[in-house]
């Protein structure tokens, strides 16, 4: 295993985010719950934190988590939390999910600091994010602030999703479009698919062997699309016809819309018609094959498409977020996590990890999630 990083860093949010943020508005305290309804670790990382039960974290950690967190690290994350944020007043929304062997809890907590109805009151909001071995040790952790998305101001270039989300299919595939900027994404001028991939499996530079031209000749035909994160289907596509040789059809054809949580929900798009194994309801699972790359929709050729976007209904529509992915390779190299652009060679694994490369979001207050 390689060594682990934490950060303790506190990055400014108006560099951060290339406006200041409006202020959070105080949440309505009956939505909130007291204690976590979905695991009791939780309540024992922010309770202690507030109450500096540094040893008793410390000592809770799996051997490796103990080895790059020190004691140190806890009590001045605590001190941070209690001197900027003040006091933890209730979780705002949760969710559990599995990575192989590690159980992953995600709850965004609300702190407040200064008394309830004065005006000079602030709210944050907090992520705890962790992850718990078989025999319930703390074996990853992280914790930073977080932006609501009503306090966005223009597009989300540095929002940091909660959802961990893992690349689409298998294999290697090459970004023909994808990143934050207008030169490599040719998405970049649409709301809601501003930061989305277009994806391709690519052979000798070709995505199609010299001198063919149809569906089944693309190297990407018929691979798996998987799910990048557990959720709820809130929309699926299977009955939109194939696009032929040189046609171009609307929309995005065949696909699924997943909610993430959170207000995060992913989009993938262009499959097979008849491929597609889930429906509006289902529960999916990481990793779970939602159907099969084809050309279906306002598409070229066989290609994987998706992106990452609010599910909250407005006048404005959906807005567009960034979607790095985790546990990824790129170009060969190991990132934690790593948004890819276009001409990067991407694909997923599982197991492997590498020492973390710094993230640019709202304040990270510790983090060792890898």
């Amino acid at each position: 295993m390689h060594p682990l990083r934490v950060l303790l860093v506190a990055l400014s949010l108006l560099a951060g985010f290339g406006c200041k943020p409006k202020d959070l508005r105080p949440p309505d305290q009956a939505k909130l719950k007291p204690t976590s309804e979905l695991m009791p670790e939780a309540d024992r990382l922010i309770n202690g934190l507030l109450l500096g039960r540094v040893s008793e974290l410390h000592a809770w950690m799996s051997p490796s988590l103990r080895t790059v967190v020190r004691p140190p690290d806890l009590a001045a994350t605590g001190e941070r939390l209690r001197t900027r944020y003040g006091q933890p007043i209730g979780i705002l929304e949760e969710k559990v999910h599995k990575e192989g062997d590690l159980t992953w809890y995600s709850g965004l907590v609300v702190y407040a600091r200064g008394k309830a109805g004065a005006p000079d009151r602030k709210v944050r909001l907090v992520l705890y994010q962790f992850a718990i071995t078989p025999d319930r040790a703390l074996d990853r952790l992280l914790v930073r602030e977080h932006l609501a998305f009503e306090q966005i101001v223009g597009p989300a270039r540095r929002y940091s999703t909660v959802t961990r989300l893992h690349f689409v299919s298998t294999g290697e595939w090459t970004v023909v479009h994808g990143g934050p900027r207008r030169m490599t994404n040719y998405h970049h001028n649409h709301r809601g698919q501003r930061f989305a991939y277009d994806m391709v499996v690519m052979k000798g530079g070709r995505s199609r062997p010299v001198g063919t031209s149809g569906n089944k000749d693309a190297y990407c035909y018929g691979y798996p699309v998987l799910a990048p994160a557990a959720g709820t289907v809130i929309r699926a596509i299977n009955d939109v016809a194939e696009n032929g040789p040189g046609a171009e059809g609307k929309g995005g054809g065949n696909g699924v819309v997943i909610d993430h949580g959170f207000g995060e929900a992913s989009s993938l798009w262009h499959m097979i018609p008849g491929s597609v194994r889930v429906k509006v309801g289902d529960k999916v699972e990481l990793g779970q094959e939602l159907g099969k790359v084809g050309n279906s929709g306002h598409s070229s050729g066989p290609h994987i498409h998706f992106h990452v976007a609010t599910n909250v209904n407005s006048r404005e529509g959906e807005l567009g977020l960034p979607a790095p992915f985790v546990d990824v390779y790129i170009d060969g190299a190991w990132y934690e996590r790593k948004m890819p652009v276009r001409n990067d060679r991407v694909r997923r694994t599982a197991t492997d990890r590498i020492e973390r490369k710094q993230r640019g979001s709202a304040e990270v207050l510790l983090d060792a999630a890898m």
